[in-house]
């Protein structure tokens, strides 16, 4: 700006219609940078002060190239707007080209720094579109308060973000063929490529991580993002099911905020969480329920989740586990009560629980404990179609919901092995 007068409360602007002012204040929301319907590119940013600390001011930044826009850090992020000459006394993480910073404003910033411990802190949006992941509902628009874990650039050159909040997503139903299996195999993860080892192991192995995509708007989202291990408030997004897997959408007008941990609702989301975890049955995903279709003969071994193993790949180790049948291989009741080469009856399940998807192995004598010494081929073919939720008079096409069931589960060099499990229907 052009004007070089004092900075001025955010109240006294509203005032001053079509007049260049200086202002300083906390940046409460931002949008995620963005190309613009022109050619340069645009961040919404919403700021207070003393002077407007119950409303919200929004201000409209526009640059020639990406990287001059504001990056948003902290809740505690403070941003002055007016060009000054530089001072060593204070010297700003980010400032826009030509940015000069005037001796007499130093005050102002040493002021709002101070003031920001006792800052009244509001989460922003209504809390009517306010979800938890476990309220996720299908091609609605909505805010989530989440921790965000860890964020991927994607084969198709979009960003991917891993969000978590400690609660379990709903299970989905499947509308496909069951023999779909077998051209077109379910996916273990929203990603195209699976993480690195190191990166699985950082996230928490209960609740769901959910998987947020990017759009063309947000090119350089990952290298301006600074929010990873903060808790934020996403606004105004939106998700999908993919192949049964929940995948949340970022849109164009989609803005975020950092949360302080002692935000409201940040707090009940960890307090929750704790209790969940503190629990017994704390591992058990939140939407099954006794009886199930099966029983195990382990009682004594711990429940675990699904990332409980995949957080643990050079462990040999038996765990229980609640989980929904995905997904069959050979998909055909023909094919896979039939003795393999070695004499044995082997098959392939896909597993899900609201942590995680894996294959797991069913074969030999634990292939026989679980489906009975029964070999008919209508009765094998009922009690999968049982498992993976097909209606009994139903044909393969139909919609399927899986029933949870509890199975025990080894990790044996790096393979997943169902154990000590029978089904009872």
């Amino acid at each position: 700006m052009s004007n070089r007068h004092s900075i001025i409360p955010i109240r006294d602007a509203l005032s001053r219609v079509n007049q260049n002012v200086n202002l300083i204040g906390f940046v409460r929301e931002s949008s995620f940078p963005r190309k613009s319907l022109g050619t340069d590119y645009v961040s919404i940013l919403k700021i207070v002060d003393e002077s407007y600390k119950d409303e919200e001011f929004s201000v409209h930044l526009f640059t020639e190239k990406l990287e001059h826009l504001p990056v948003v850090r902290s809740y505690k992020d403070i941003i002055i707007l007016y060009q000054v000459k530089s001072c060593i006394d204070c010297n700003p993480y980010q400032a826009s080209p030509g940015f000069r910073l005037l001796r007499p404003d130093i005050g102002f910033i040493r002021r709002m720094g101070n003031l920001c411990a006792t800052f009244p802190f509001r989460g922003g949006g209504m809390d009517e579109y306010l979800l938890s992941l476990k309220h996720l509902k299908n091609k609605e628009y909505f805010d989530v308060v989440c921790k965000v874990l860890h964020v991927e650039k994607t084969a198709n050159n979009t960003w991917m973000l891993f969000v978590w909040d400690g609660t379990d997503t709903p299970p989905l139903s499947f509308d496909m063929h069951l023999q779909d299996d077998e051209q077109s195999r379910l996916p273990l993860h929203v990603e195209q490529f699976p993480l690195p080892m190191d990166i699985i192991c950082s996230f928490p192995c209960v609740g769901t991580v959910l998987r947020v995509m990017t759009n063309e708007a947000h090119e350089k989202f990952g290298l301006n993002f600074k929010g990873i291990g903060q808790w934020v408030r996403i606004r105004n997004m939106t998700c999908e099911v993919h192949f049964g897997l929940w995948k949340g959408l970022l849109l164009s007008s989609s803005r975020f905020r950092f949360l302080p941990n002692n935000d409201n609702t940040v707090l009940d989301c960890i307090r929750n969480f704790n209790f969940r975890v503190a629990e017994e049955e704390g591992r058990l995903p939140s939407w099954s329920s006794p009886p199930y279709l099966t029983v195990v003969d382990y009682e004594n071994v711990p429940f675990a989740t699904l990332m409980d193993l995949l957080t643990k790949p050079e462990v040999d180790v038996t765990v229980k586990c609640i989980v929904r049948v995905v997904a069959v291989f050979p998909p055909q009741a023909k094919d896979f009560c039939r003795p393999i080469e070695s004499g044995q009856y082997r098959m392939r399940l896909t597993l899900e629980d609201p942590t995680a998807r894996i294959h797991a192995t069913l074969s030999g004598d634990n292939w026989v404990k679980f489906f009975g010494d029964s070999f008919s081929i209508v009765i094998l073919k009922s009690k999968v179609n049982k498992l993976l939720g097909v209606l009994d008079g139903e044909d393969s096409s139909s919609v399927r919901n899986p029933p949870w069931i509890q199975c025990c589960i080894s990790l044996n060099s790096g393979e997943y092995r169902i154990c000590g499990t029978s089904f009872v229907g």
